[in-house]
């Protein structure tokens, strides 16, 4: 835009510099006419009024443009505020618009050259009418002074030129100079006139009216032409005033061939020079040639006068006025042919002018075109690469937009999946509790079953081992086998302990490990208590075999007996019950004697029987029932399990007072 703006006011200076040198040239035209035309000057102030008009008209039609110029600038900014979009269709069509503009100024350009060109040429034909009639006047006052003094009739001569000089002086230039020559010739031949020179005033005559017929009809065709092309002009004037006045938006483009316009007016310029330089020369030419001719008229004139005296001397000037007519006529026939070959020449330039300024137009506008394309190239590529700038950056922030979002929904699901791990865990925790507690219910009614299969074994037990009892005191290898079958259940207990130690590393590769680590190290708590216990039992045995030895000796003494089983349930008890036997009774003593045999012979069987969970959890149960007075399990348990042993207990009693 700016450089549009730059290229208008360019074009505006362009033209204002051209207004001032068409300005200065109508001057020194002006000037040249004052100089060399003295005469009546009316035409020629008409040309030069409707020229100044033409001229202001042009001045308005300039500020016209100027105005509509500023006005498509404001547009032009407007329109790039608006939009992109609108802009280029704008601009294509103003583009459009512009060149049939630019095509129609530039053929109004050639025409109005034209014009001045034909201005020219009439004002040269004017300057040489007027110099032909100062010519013929100069010779007419000759004449008329040197046939005053010899001739008396010839003073009536004298009011018909003053009156011709009048009309010379209203008439037109084109009219003056022809009816001029015509009254001339007639006035020499009245002056002239005799019997003898009849034929020579017939064929004057003659050549006077051809004269005047082919002059006026010249200048009726040259008044045609003028007023075709005035009219043409006009009509071209108004089409051109109608299409500026439809067309104001479009003149913004016009001063971008400002530039090719000035250089265009410049060679025409220079041409036009170069041409009223050969217009020049030639106007100097013709003016030596009317010079010379004057003086030879003037010379004849003296002569013809000199010679009026006679009638002889009359004839021979006439003789001599035809010849220098038929040189004047042959010079004016040869600088006619001449000044035609000069107008072809001219018309032939100017058409070879016109064949190059079209090639240069053409190439001017093949460049403009190339510059057009390239700068829609231009713009189409930085449009591109805005819209791909934009494009980057809008997935840049939808990139970032989805990441955000993806993160929000990833802390999002992390939370989820924190809570529901928790949840999964708590859950576990749950379900393993509830495991355990169902693996100890089992185990419970396991150990239930088993007690009551205990008991029900224990009553058939209490009586064979009451009758072991007996036989015992009568046969010392059953103290023997008894020692075997403790060795046994030690072993026993050893391998279960094996057993106990590969079910421990199994469990811990197990998913289940961190619930069952706590089970695990209680059993090998209790297993160790086991273990104690089974070595105080085998301790106890060996007082006990002791015991009975001392038994065997005092079968009589029944109260020593009970003395001795006392101190052994004493030494039995001592590190593993809480209650103290000397506070017991006798028949309480019995009891636990009795239940220290039963708890020997039951371990011999639970081996073979209950080998795994059952068995140690049972194992235990009784141990510490007798050996700490206390359950280490539930309460629930403990308390079922008393609950059970209390038959047993009543049975044992019952058996011990059988055996008793």
């Amino acid at each position: 835009l700016n450089r549009t703006h730059i290229l208008l006011f360019q074009q505006i200076t362009d033209l204002k510099k051209e207004n001032f040198n068409l300005k200065l040239r109508i001057y020194f035209l002006e000037e040249r006419m004052q100089q060399k035309f003295d005469g009546p000057t009316e035409d020629i102030y008409k040309i030069n009024i409707e020229l100044k008009v033409e001229l202001e008209s042009l001045k308005r039609e300039l500020q016209k443009r100027e105005h509509l110029l500023i006005k498509a600038s404001k547009a032009v900014e407007s329109l790039t505020e608006s939009g992109g979009s609108e802009i280029q269709c704008v601009k294509e069509e103003a583009r459009k618009k512009l060149q049939q503009v630019e095509d129609l100024l530039t053929g109004r350009i050639r025409l109005l050259e034209e014009d001045v060109k034909a201005a020219q040429a009439e004002v040269e034909k004017a300057f040489e009418i007027a110099e032909k009639e100062k010519v013929l006047r100069m010779n007419l006052e000759e004449k008329l002074s040197f046939a005053k003094n010899p001739h008396q009739r010839d003073l009536d001569v004298v009011p018909a030129l003053e009156e011709k000089d009048r009309l010379i002086e209203e008439l037109t230039l084109s009219l003056k100079n022809k009816e001029a020559l015509i009254q001339h010739l007639q006035e020499e031949k009245s002056q002239m006139e005799s019997p003898d020179g009849s034929l020579s005033s017939e064929k004057v005559r003659e050549l006077t009216a051809a004269l005047k017929q082919e002059k006026d009809c010249e200048l009726e065709a040259v008044k045609m032409e003028f007023r075709n092309e005035r009219n043409c002009f006009e009509k071209r004037m108004q089409s051109l005033q109608e299409d500026l006045q439809e067309k104001e938006c479009e003149i913004a483009l016009e001063k971008k061939n400002g530039l090719k316009r000035d250089k265009t007016i410049q060679g025409l310029t220079i041409a036009l020079k170069a041409k009223e330089k050969e217009t020049e020369e030639l106007s100097s030419e013709i003016e030596d040639l009317i010079s010379s001719l004057a003086k030879q008229r003037e010379a004849a004139h003296r002569a013809q006068l000199l010679k009026f005296k006679g009638a002889e001397d009359y004839q021979i000037a006439l003789m001599e006025k035809e010849t220098v007519l038929a040189e004047l006529q042959s010079d004016n026939l040869t600088k006619d042919t001449e000044n035609r070959k000069l107008v072809r020449r001219i018309k032939w330039l100017d058409q070879e002018l016109n064949d190059l300024r079209q090639e240069r137009e053409k190439m001017e506008k093949e460049l403009d075109e190339a510059q057009l394309q390239k700068s829609r190239g231009d713009k189409t590529i930085n449009d591109l690469r805005n819209q791909v700038e934009k494009l980057h950056g809008e997935m840049i922030e939808k990139e970032k937009a989805v990441e955000h979002h993806y993160n929000i929904l990833l802390s999002e699901s992390n939370q989820k999946l924190h809570s529901q791990e928790l949840a999964i865990k708590h859950l576990t925790d749950s379900v393993s509790q509830k495991d355990i507690l169902l693996q100890l219910l089992n185990r419970l009614n396991h150990l239930l079953k088993a007690k009551e299969d205990l008991e029900l074994r224990n009553e058939g037990l209490i009586t064979e081992k009451c009758t072991s009892q007996q036989s015992a005191a009568k046969d010392p290898h059953s103290e023997e086998n008894k020692e075997s079958e403790y060795e046994e259940l030690i072993h026993a207990l050893r391998k279960e302990k094996h057993i106990y130690s590969s079910l421990v590393k199994a469990l811990k590769d197990s998913d289940s490990i961190n619930s069952l680590q706590a089970e695990l190290s209680n059993i090998f708590a209790l297993r160790k208590q086991l273990e104690d216990d089974v070595l105080a039992y085998r301790n106890l045995r060996k007082v006990l075999e002791e015991q009975i030895r001392e038994i065997g000796r005092r079968e009589e003494e029944t109260f020593s007996f009970c003395g001795d089983q006392t101190s052994y349930l004493s030494i039995c008890l001592g590190e593993h019950d809480r209650f103290q036997t000397e506070h017991l009774s006798l028949e309480e003593l019995k009891k636990r004697v009795f239940t220290c045999f039963l708890i020997c012979w039951v371990f011999g069987q639970a081996v073979d029987l209950y080998t795994g969970h059952l068995f140690y959890f049972l194992f235990f149960d009784l141990a510490s029932l007798f050996s700490r007075g206390r359950v280490s399990f539930k309460a629930n348990l403990s308390c079922q399990v008393e609950q059970r042993k209390a038959p047993a207990f009543q049975s044992a009693s019952r058996n011990g007072d059988i055996l008793h």
